[in-house]
């Protein structure tokens, strides 16, 4: 075990959000711990549209996240209300039409409507449902709460639980997790992941590279009480366990060589060339996008510190394509890169393109990646 290393901001980091009000919200309603080792968390000091931010007192702590802040935070009353709907009748007159069967989802505190789900749905709480849970399945004492937020306005919860020390295999620093996750907008189940958070770049990676580790996702069905009690037995692993699948992955690999020749048809097999527009002098958006891309990526695995100490070898192309994705990629959807990383880490978006580009190696390679 290695002490935690501190917490890097990435290259030119992207921290500009598309709505104030999105910063603000995550800034009061997410909460980072062990500061003390890693410092605060990169958008912790952000300038956006509104000017300097400064650490929100209560976001961050020393040591893991204290039970009672997480408490706090996701103790959200939610109750089921009615719909009733006022119309205009073929006669002009005004009517008032209700549907028993569908039951939105409320807060109960500000009366804000999450979603409109039919007799049935069984809203998970969270502090219930995150906290209890976690508390719950925990093997190992040293276990703590290592990050807890409210995303989407509210709509959606997770807690993540770490080991509070730093495992280092092949010069990679990282930190076994799991990861619970629920919502109240019908947005996802809940369920209960596993993975590895990089320390030297925060990319999250999921263990389900290698197929080793249990996910299990519990619907919102009026029978989901059952299955929450009989999670344990079916998640059934220690972090630290998680920590020893992650690091056999790495190692493996690593031991897989990746010459200039088989990155470059990687590279052309993940962002292809495109014929410049000879009706442009520069060649057109399509052309300049794609090489922009391109010679993004090769920045990356050339001179970054986030890849270039494995680049080489299979496991640099997965930090490659994980940590573009991460801190360069396009943002898409609602508010900025903050919480675009934070959906794909509730959502586990990553795993799927992790293995689509450890695939792509294998497909130029010709050959197959056993730890896939």
């Amino acid at each position: 075990m290695t002490a935690l290393p501190t917490l890097p901001a990435p290259d030119a980091p992207d921290i500009l959000e598309k709505s104030n009000e999105t910063m603000e919200w995550l800034r009061a309603n997410i909460k980072v711990g062990y500061t003390t080792e890693r410092g605060p968390a990169w958008w912790a000091n952000a300038v956006t549209k509104a000017g300097q931010w400064e650490i929100p007192d209560g976001s961050h702590f020393e040591g893991p996240v204290p039970i009672e802040a997480v408490r706090e935070l996701l103790d959200v009353q939610f109750v089921k209300g009615t719909v009733h709907v006022t119309y205009t009748d073929t006669d002009g007159n005004v009517q008032v039409s209700g549907d028993e069967k569908v039951q939105p989802v409320v807060n109960a505190s500000t009366g804000k409507i999450f979603s409109f789900p039919k007799e049935g749905y069984k809203i998970h709480p969270y502090l219930e449902t995150l906290h209890g849970f976690i508390q719950a399945i925990q093997y190992d004492q040293a276990v703590a709460v290592g990050s807890v937020g409210l995303l989407k306005e509210g709509g959606q919860a997770f807690l993540q639980a770490v080991l509070p020390e730093t495992i280092e295999v092949e010069g990679y620093g990282y930190q076994p997790y799991m990861l619970a996750a629920t919502s109240v907008d019908l947005s996802r189940a809940t369920s209960y992941t596993t993975g590895a958070l990089g320390a030297v770049c925060d990319n999250t990676v999921r263990n389900a590279l290698k197929e080793a580790l249990t996910a299990l996702k519990i619907r919102h069905s009026r029978f989901s009480g059952v299955a929450v009690q009989a999670a344990r037995e079916k998640l059934g692993l220690r972090l630290q366990a998680v920590g020893e699948e992650f690091g056999e992955m790495i190692t493996e690999l690593t031991k897989v060589d990746v010459s200039d020749k088989d990155f470059r048809l990687w590279l052309d097999e993940i962002q292809p060339r495109v014929k410049p527009d000879p009706e442009s002098s520069t060649g057109g958006p399509r052309y300049t996008n794609a090489e922009a891309k391109r010679a993004e990526y090769t920045r990356l695995w050339k001179k970054d510190e986030k890849v270039a100490p494995w680049s080489g070898t299979a496991f640099g192309i997965l930090q490659l394509d994980n940590t573009y994705r991460t801190w360069e990629g396009k943002v898409t959807g609602a508010g900025g890169r903050i919480e675009q990383n934070y959906r794909r880490l509730v959502r586990g978006d990553t795993a799927a393109a992790d293995v689509d580009a450890l695939a792509t190696l294998a497909k130029v390679q010709k050959r197959t990646l056993t730890v896939v």
